[in-house]
């Protein structure tokens, strides 16, 4: 039996929710979903304060490239943009693989959140997703919102499915379609959290973030009728 703290047997699947029995779509509660992320969080703090500190570590190292290169040019600076992007976005991708393992019943250690094998189609999806929302927030910050929110669940479908990025896009904004009205509660409920944790001198997103991530992957598994493990 997988014990507390350690990482799954090498058998695990790294796509839990292919191999995993999968009943009828549940209905979201959102209070549910925040209070799960929270005992979750609550019961292995140590590894997803890890991985947000590993955020932290590398946002730091950025800012020290940018002092010692001091560049001026436009080429640098958006190479070094791109980088920041893509770091932070595989960082989202450990964190949903961490979430996704915790709703497995696991407590992943903290090499256990960076294990995905499709880093490529992470950033692809990412990708599109940023460029989506930001021609949405050009047009008027409403539409950039709507298609944040449609893309909440892509890198879920494409850590836990190994979906490619337009399938797992497709199949977040199917998702949110169906489930409009609890999904756009939890969506102003997490951006709620997070904002607090941010204005807590920035110490409490090392909470919120990973609440957040948690709730977020509990209402994916709940809504696509996959394996949520009891509290």
């Amino acid at each position: 039996m997988q014990q507390p703290g350690m990482m799954p047997p090498p058998d695990q699947p790294i796509y839990g929710y292919q191999q995993a029995a999968t009943t009828a779509p549940g209905t979201l509660d959102v209070g549910q979903a925040l209070s799960y992320g929270w005992e979750k969080f609550r019961s292995n703090p140590g590894p997803w304060m890890g991985v947000i500190a590993s955020g932290l570590i590398i946002y730091l190292a950025f800012v020290l490239v940018v002092q010692l290169t001091d560049p001026t040019t436009m080429l640098p600076l958006l190479l070094i943009f791109l980088a920041v992007l893509a770091a932070v976005w595989l960082l989202q991708a450990a964190m949903v693989r961490g979430a996704l393992y915790e709703t497995d019943g696991y407590k992943p250690s903290f090499g256990s959140y960076f294990r995905f094998v499709n880093a490529g189609n992470v950033l692809l999806t990412a990708l599109i997703a940023f460029v989506l929302t930001f021609i949405g927030s050009a047009l008027c910050i409403v539409p950039g919102l709507i298609v944040g929110v449609l893309c909440m669940f892509s890198l879920h479908f494409v850590v836990d499915q190994d979906q490619g990025p337009f399938e797992a896009l497709k199949s977040s904004f199917t998702l949110v379609v169906t489930h409009v009205w609890p999904v756009l509660l939890l969506a102003l409920s997490v951006l709620f959290v997070t904002l607090v944790g941010a204005l807590l001198c920035g110490l409490g997103l090392l909470v919120a973030g990973p609440v957040a991530v948690i709730a977020v992957t509990y209402a994916y598994r709940t809504l696509t009728g996959g394996t949520v493990a009891p509290i």
